[in-house]
């Protein structure tokens, strides 16, 4: 079983049943399954092929979930981005894909078309909601108009073929895809949908973005597996808008970051809504404050699930009970099937209270990174994917994050790489050295800050230095402060010293 074909059966054997919901649109399965078919058979027209690589830029609608089981149901690869990438990230994971399609709006066309020529590959631009004109730019509702409701596969799925590239900078700070697989994907979606206690009678809530690896397995995916009804939002709003949507269509599931628990639990008229079909909260991306996990709970009368995972690992890694014993601050115990170890620096087993690494093995382990040999052997070695987290292991078995061995920054559930915001700004003619810092935040869990060290007798505006970055840098990514520096604290070897400036970061912020 995979995703497409779950999707397939799910049409036949309950055909009347509500799918998806965006604003005034619903769907039935079936007419849901029927829309993927006429997207797959119009994608074959167009010469897709197995093995072809199919980029998605769109937010959270309808066309996003259809060209995704689409894609995959034709066999080709799903390569979703964030629509709001600039052209030099969008560059970054086209060049590295070289895909023959992308699914876009008509605000990202004339950015795609640009990158095709400058890569020199031919690709097929298939624009949403617009008329489009040019050559191979098509419309994505003739596609689909001209597209059989049915759809006969020429060949079997295999479990281990890769099905979607999911662009994550890892350990490393370098982009690059993990291959995530039909066995991924589904075992993920199917684990979560259990632990979750998912049916046909609930409805979840999809705010978080799509294009992001929990989004897909634990909302979308996990509702469709399950035959449960799929309400879809553009993204945040406000939490006034959530809670709306709750009482109005009865939403029993939502996932969202803490950061959306924090604005939740803040806002002053949850008493006005009826939130009483709402039965289960999840979280991951980034720790949940004890005060949140308390404060939600008095609010709303049961407890934030929190659970861990990764991109590479499909990417749910372990989860806290749905009922049961939740641990504030813990990040739950191994989801089914799944093996975790916390070892030292030689992959040697700590005990229960010593602080290792997570390494992981089971299903939902990625194939590997698309294109990078050595990166994989060394992130998969002896067997295990190496998460780069610390944690420990309590006697109960339950984990506990306490820190990254990569510099991540999580702000409001989305990845930003040092790494890369520091290549941007080291672009700038005036900054001589750079080092870019998450900082503790209340709303959003992390902000950016920039340390800059600038050239002799220069001067400039912090503004400016934001303004430098706003057509390189999603705007999430824009550092929030700004600090100058006289030196940046460096080891003998000339090593910079990221704890160091953390010990700065209490200092007035600019």
């Amino acid at each position: 079983m995979n995703l497409p074909l779950r999707l397939d059966e799910i049409g036949r054997v309950s055909p009347g049943k509500e799918a998806l919901v965006y604003y005034d649109q619903r769907l039935t399965y079936a007419q849901l399954n029927a829309m993927v078919n006429q997207l797959a058979n119009g994608l074959l027209k167009l010469g897709i092929k197995p093995g072809d690589r199919v980029l998605i830029a769109l937010s959270n609608c309808p066309e996003f979930i259809v060209s995704y089981f689409a894609i995959m149901r034709i066999r080709a690869v799903v390569v979703p981005i964030n629509n709001l990438y600039t052209q030099n990230e969008v560059g970054l994971i086209m060049r590295d894909s070289l895909p023959v399609a992308v699914i876009t709006d008509a605000n990202l066309v004339p950015v795609v078309t640009k990158l095709a020529a400058e890569i020199d590959i031919r690709l097929s631009i298939i624009v949403t909601r617009s008329s489009p004109s040019g050559e191979n730019i098509f419309s994505y509702k003739k596609i689909l108009e001209k597209g059989a409701v049915t759809f006969k596969s020429v060949t079997k799925y295999q479990r281990d073929e890769v099905v979607e590239l999911l662009y994550t900078s890892g350990s490393t700070g370098s982009t690059k895809g993990a291959m995530l697989t039909n066995n991924n994907l589904y075992s993920n979606a199917i684990t979560f949908a259990q632990l979750n206690n998912l049916t046909p009678a609930d409805k979840s809530l999809l705010v978080a973005p799509a294009f992001h690896a929990a989004a897909q397995t634990c909302v979308m995916n996990a509702s469709v597996v399950s035959g449960a009804t799929l309400v879809v939002h553009d993204g945040w709003v406000d939490p006034a808008t959530l809670l709306k949507a709750i009482q109005d269509e009865k939403i029993t599931f939502y996932f969202g970051p803490p950061t959306m628990y924090a604005l939740l639990v803040n806002h002053p008229d949850t008493g006005k809504y009826n939130t009483g079909s709402w039965r289960t909260a999840y979280t991951g991306a980034s720790a949940l404050s004890a005060d949140i996990f308390n404060n939600f709970e008095k609010k709303f009368g049961f407890q934030i699930t929190e659970g861990y995972g990764l991109t590479e690992t499909s990417p749910m890694v372990t989860s806290n009970p749905v009922e049961g014993t939740k641990k504030p601050g813990s990040i739950g115990l191994p989801i089914p099937d799944v093996e975790i170890k916390i070892v030292d620096y030689e992959d040697i087993e700590m005990p229960p209270g010593e602080i290792g690494e997570i390494i992981v093995r089971g299903p939902n382990v990625m194939k590997g990174y698309f294109n990078r040999e050595e990166e994989t052997r060394w992130i998969m070695r002896n067997g295990w994917f190496h998460t780069g987290d610390l944690a420990y292991k309590d006697s109960d078995g339950y984990l506990f994050i306490v820190d990254r061995i990569k510099d991540l920054i999580i702000r409001g559930g989305l990845n930003i790489y040092p790494r890369e915001v520091e290549e941007v700004l080291y672009t700038h003619p005036k900054v001589f050295e750079v080092a870019v810092v998450g900082v503790p935040d209340a709303v959003m869990g992390e902000e950016v800050l920039a340390f800059i060290l600038l050239r002799n007798g220069d001067a400039v505006d912090p503004e400016e230095l934001k303004e430098f970055c706003r057509d390189k840098l999603a705007r999430y990514k824009i550092p929030r402060y700004i600090r100058f520096v006289e030196n940046l604290p460096k080891t003998t070897s000339g090593k910079l010293l990221k704890s160091a400036l953390r010990k700065m970061i209490e200092e007035p912020r600019k």
